[in-house]
């Protein structure tokens, strides 16, 4: 097989794997699968997304510190075309990672912080809660410095149950 053929095997890989998914995902969660599965390196996974970003089959999503991808509508339409190129084994593979893999992406993608500076010099820390890929609860909480927000943000992830918990009990009194 040639480089340029493993590479579109591996855009193949990537579009399928987003397409199955509902929620979006980050580099590091496909890049596992390739990489565990002898398919490629991190490198070559890296240059696969960027590609699929240039034509514009991909899209990304940025917090401050992780990209979460999903698949564009030109993205689902170039895999129905050339869905049989990626063998009936390899797309059973990916199925089965992700089966595996289940909770971790709903963990991964059902808590998400980022933070904004705003033109009055604070900053914004924007939490949000998903269930289903729908907004269950969002919380944006100004802050005067960076290092604030970046707090909420990194605390969000393990704190948010009890938060929400906390305040629909509230309001439901």
């Amino acid at each position: 097989m040639s480089m340029k053929e493993a590479i579109t095997i591996y855009k193949l890989i990537v579009l399928y794997t987003l397409n199955r998914i509902a929620s979006p995902l980050t580099l590091g969660f496909v890049a596992d699968y390739m990489i565990d599965r002898g398919y490629t390196n991190y490198f070559n996974v890296q240059n696969a997304f960027a590609e699929l970003m240039d034509e514009e089959l991909i899209d990304c999503a940025q917090t401050y510190n992780t990209s979460y991808y999903t698949i564009t509508e030109a993205g689902r339409e170039t895999l129905e075309l050339f869905y049989t190129s990626l063998s009936y084994e390899i797309r059973a593979e990916i199925d089965e990672y992700l089966r595996e893999k289940n909770y971790q992406i709903i963990e991964r993608t059902a808590i998400v912080s980022d933070y904004a500076r705003r033109s009055n010099g604070d900053y914004v820390a924007s939490c949000m809660l998903f269930e289903k890929n729908e907004v269950l609860f969002q919380i944006d909480i100004a802050v005067p410095s960076e290092e604030d927000a970046v707090k909420i943000c990194n605390n969000w992830r393990s704190e948010s149950s009890k938060l929400y918990s906390a305040v629909v009990t509230t309001l439901l009194k």
